[in-house]
């Protein structure tokens, strides 16, 4: 077997796998990474491609093809888009039927499927919905220069939101919106169309929040990056399941897990609390050495476990050092005690009767960044003052309050006075035309264009 070199990647969002024409989304969303291409499929999966690109790990299942054909699809999964294939009208061949077919992801390399500059294959992720990525190799880094470490180079466009419907409902949804919105800034209707179609995603698992298109921030994909390397590997036994509100899932954790429930804010149940939940199962036992990656690089070659938790692993001392020095140092100890439970596990051959219910915590929805607000106290907006109504105003505070809302309610973004236009149209007297918006989104306020809408101060 030739030694281990790394490669220069390109992956790209595309419409179709099975088109012969180009077919990127409009505008691009790729990454550009350098990995090695000893890693095996299943961890540049979890560990690489879902934290450089956005995906949430452990939700949804996926296939590699290659350029002639051959399927390598993650099976042992309870993810619901696994039984995909099933419906023709979803997935035009069947990734797991024939002598092609149903390979096991973790038994193949990256470098036993692109080997050349040029040479691609297709990575499918959620069957349901089809989110197509290409990846091609733009370069071979020689031996001599190669360290095995994962680099996320570049990149543009955030990461299509989770359950969105697949790459072709995104280009005609969303990105030929965002074109138009570039093409032609005073396009009123298409700027309040294109902001509706955003806010639908709102709540999507990798959104909680306000969803940009247009938004790529290279650092926060590093320690996306950073933070799954330094972690266990997703189980799939057990993969992310909602519970509409907060509710009880099937739980699945075995010898050396635990399931984790975490609650999630979402403003579609505001009737019933205001919140949901999901439930994971989570590895606790260590990752098997000659399946995971080095905890500081991603380097899948010459791991050593560390000596005293035996739970992290690293391909040289160098990046051990570092590692400790950046977090392993405070969590060595909590390793220990859970590599000590985890044998005592396999000693009794019973999995710890305590293990389900555990808390991830609370994730609230992230309406505004109170330190990243988009706009000033003097800026002229147009802005919602009711269902389907815009009208015209400039912000007058932010981080606004009332005297009477509890200490519990968030803060408003903004407090805005309308112009006297709007205030005539909705019958108001100018003095007294102040609303508030609850989020910072263009759903709700958004840049007074140019041209297309008219302030009357």
């Amino acid at each position: 077997m030739p030694p281990p070199h790394d490669l220069i990647i390109l992956i790209t969002l595309f419409r179709s796998e099975h088109s012969a024409q180009n077919n990127t989304l409009n505008p691009p969303v790729y990454r550009k990474i350098k990995v090695s291409s000893a890693i095996n499929l299943e961890l540049l999966h979890d560990k690489v491609i879902a934290p450089v690109m956005g995906w949430c790990r452990n939700y949804h299942t996926y296939y590699f093809r290659t350029a002639n054909d051959v399927y390598y699809t993650q099976k042992d999964t309870d993810a619901a888009d696994a039984s995909a294939w099933l419906s023709p009208s979803l997935l035009p061949t069947d990734p797991y039927a024939g002598p092609k077919r149903g390979l096991k992801p973790e038994s193949a390399t990256l470098g036993d499927l692109l080997k050349k500059v040029g040479d691609y294959c297709f990575y499918n992720y959620d069957l349901g919905d089809g989110w197509i990525h290409r990846l091609s190799v733009e370069k071979v880094l020689s031996v001599e220069e190669s360290d095995g470490a994962v680099v996320l180079m570049e990149g543009a466009m955030r990461c299509p939101p989770e359950d969105g419907e697949g790459c072709t409902t995104y280009q005609e949804e969303i990105l030929d919106l965002y074109c138009e919105q570039k093409k032609n800034p005073h396009n009123v209707e298409n700027a309040r169309e294109l902001a509706e179609a955003c806010f639908k995603h709102k709540g999507g698992l990798n959104v909680n929040g306000s969803f940009r298109p247009g938004e790529f921030n290279l650092l926060e994909r590093k320690l996306a990056l950073a933070e799954a390397l330094g972690s266990r590997n997703s189980t799939r036994n057990s993969v992310k399941t909602f519970a509409f509100p907060i509710g009880n899932a099937f739980e699945q954790a075995r010898i050396g897990q635990i399931s984790v429930v975490t609650k999630k804010q979402d403003d579609r149940f505001d009737h019933m609390g205001g919140f949901m939940s999901f439930h994971e199962t989570v590895n606790v036992k260590p990752d098997p050495r000659d399946a995971t990656l080095c905890n500081q690089c991603g380097n899948p070659n010459d791991l050593k476990a560390c000596a005293r938790c035996h739970s992290a692993f690293y391909c040289s001392r160098e990046c051990q050092t570092v590692h400790w020095k950046a977090g392993h140092k405070k969590k060595c100890k909590k390793e220990l005690a859970a590599y000590e439970k985890y044998q005592g596990e396999l000693e009794r051959n019973k999995a710890d009767p305590n293990r389900f219910g555990i808390s991830g915590g609370t994730i609230f929805q992230k309406r505004y960044s109170p330190g990243k607000l988009r706009f000033k106290v003097g800026d002229k907006v147009e802005c919602m003052i009711g269902p389907e109504q815009w009208g015209t105003g400039r912000i007058v505070r932010c981080l606004y309050r009332e005297d009477d809302w509890p200490k519990s309610k968030e803060s408003a973004p903004y407090q805005i006075k309308l112009d006297r236009k709007t205030a005539d149209r909705v019958g108001i007297p100018p003095q007294y035309a102040l609303i508030y918006s609850d989020w910072d989104d263009d759903i709700k306020v958004r840049k007074l264009p140019d041209a297309g809408v008219e302030y009357v101060d």
